[in-house]
């Protein structure tokens, strides 16, 4: 799942030698002991249990799948248990201080300071010096393991290294509606944000909707990111995080007057800011609208939504701007092993072949997320699903300073109130430099 931070990282989905090696394997921490064919040797009677938490609803079945065959395969059986919604958070918590973790979770949220205790402590365990620092550095890709890892020199005082394992990836573009495009005579999708202004007049000059996102919940965050990376620049951008440089700048206010100008054009669909994101993926869905600015989730979403709807494309955001093209993204759904688990090898053991390409594989047919392994995410047939995988590598790179949470209400909130007239990009440009002076969202 992506999450609502500037820099990711909202989603996916990853990958995972003979029974003769088992004893060596064992004594190196080598994981699952394979036989000649290259297949997972069938060990019976390990006698080991082990516990995963997960959030996944619309998976929930498909993790009950895969733990009855690891569970045929190796003897070790894993007990799935759902939490569902945001309680997974909590309930984290609750046992770290009771101690009664289980042995593998899903992560609830992206590396960062709400996880950064809990690695601290080594509630969460240190891959790197763990047998997973080798698999997967060879199946995820250098973006993905910056996504799970905490960096050198990171603001948090963490011991650098990767404490999550990738299941799924993610990326945040634009879709259209093919069918109306092609009302309102549009061959192809815009690739400049004055193009994007055109096709948007001539939608509405049709009698259809232009453009929709998550603008009342997180979704209009991801976008104005996404155009300030384009416009102020990742060097900029981190100096004024790291209070070296000041939001109420020229640089700034004017990747905020994006959202004064579209607005303005009639760009927006008309009640944008009473969408969170499900609402406006619901209508995109419906065919009330001809543009989305969402995640590869959404093909999710939408199959469920309205099996009827297919008919639709994926293009990478309009380009506005003169720094270097990045979207939001990074890993989506991903796992950690417990620091307190009895049987940290085995959970080791169990990640890696759920990772491993046949599970990615299937994984990424039942859920339509983007496998974080690299060998199963080139086979991805789906043409949509394949324009959002191609585009990970122009995922935001990692970064040692971002947006403060003060500065990032106080400007979401003061974009609401550009798109609806009610103020100007400067205004919330000098707001947002009083919420980082005072630590206080204005």
């Amino acid at each position: 799942m992506f999450t609502k931070t500037g820099w990711c990282s909202r989603a996916a989905c990853a990958a995972i030698i003979a029974f003769c090696l088992a004893l060596s394997a064992c004594s190196t921490g080598g994981g699952i002991p394979k036989g000649s064919d290259g297949a997972t040797a069938k060990v019976k009677g390990s006698g080991v249990t082990l516990t995963m938490w997960h959030y996944w609803t619309d998976r929930e079945a498909l993790m009950k799948e895969f733990a009855t065959q690891y569970q045929a395969e190796t003897g070790v059986e894993v007990r799935m248990e759902l939490v569902p919604g945001d309680a997974l958070g909590q309930k984290f918590q609750a046992a770290a201080q009771a101690d009664t973790l289980p042995d593998i979770s899903a992560s609830w949220t992206t590396i960062g300071d709400a996880v950064a205790p809990y690695a601290k402590e080594g509630k969460i365990l240190n891959l790197d010096g763990t047998s997973a620092k080798g698999w997967m550095a060879e199946r995820f890709a250098e973006s993905s393991m910056k996504n799970v890892s905490f960096a050198e020199g990171n603001q948090f005082g963490v011991t650098p290294g990767a404490y999550y394992v990738p299941i799924d990836v993610n990326n945040m573009q634009f879709l259209y509606n093919k069918d109306l495009f092609a009302k309102a005579g549009i061959e192809v999708p815009p690739a400049t944000m004055e193009e994007f202004i055109v096709v948007s007049k001539k939608l509405r000059e049709t009698g259809i909707q232009p453009f929709v996102s998550g603008f009342g919940s997180w979704g209009i965050d991801s976008m104005a990111v996404l155009y300030q990376w384009r416009w102020i620049g990742q060097e900029k951008m981190e100096e004024t995080f790291a209070g070296n440089a000041r939001f109420d700048t020229p640089p700034w206010t004017e990747a905020m007057e994006l959202f004064t100008t579209l607005a303005k054009e009639q760009v927006f669909a008309d009640g944008i800011l009473g969408y969170d994101m499900p609402g406006a993926e619901a209508l995109f869905a419906s065919g009330k609208v001809a543009m989305i600015y969402d995640g590869s989730w959404a093909i999710a979403t939408f199959a469920l939504t309205n099996p009827d709807f297919k008919n639709y494309g994926v293009f990478m955001p309009p380009k506005w701007g003169t720094h270097p093209q990045h979207i939001a993204g990074g890993v989506g759904a991903s796992a950690f092993v417990t620091g307190t688990s009895k049987h940290q090898q085995e959970a080791l053991d169990f990640l890696k072949w759920l990772t491993d390409v046949p599970q990615q594989k299937k994984y990424a047919e039942a859920s339509f997320n983007i496998p974080a392994n690299k060998g199963a995410a080139v086979e991805v047939s789906d043409p949509n699903i394949k324009s959002f995988s191609d585009a990970m590598e122009m995922v935001y790179p990692s970064a040692r300073y971002g947006m403060t949470g003060p500065v990032q209400t106080t400007m979401d909130k003061g974009l609401q109130d550009v798109v609806a007239g009610k103020t100007t990009a400067a205004e919330v440009a000098r707001k947002m430099q009083l919420a980082m002076d005072s630590g206080q969202p204005q």
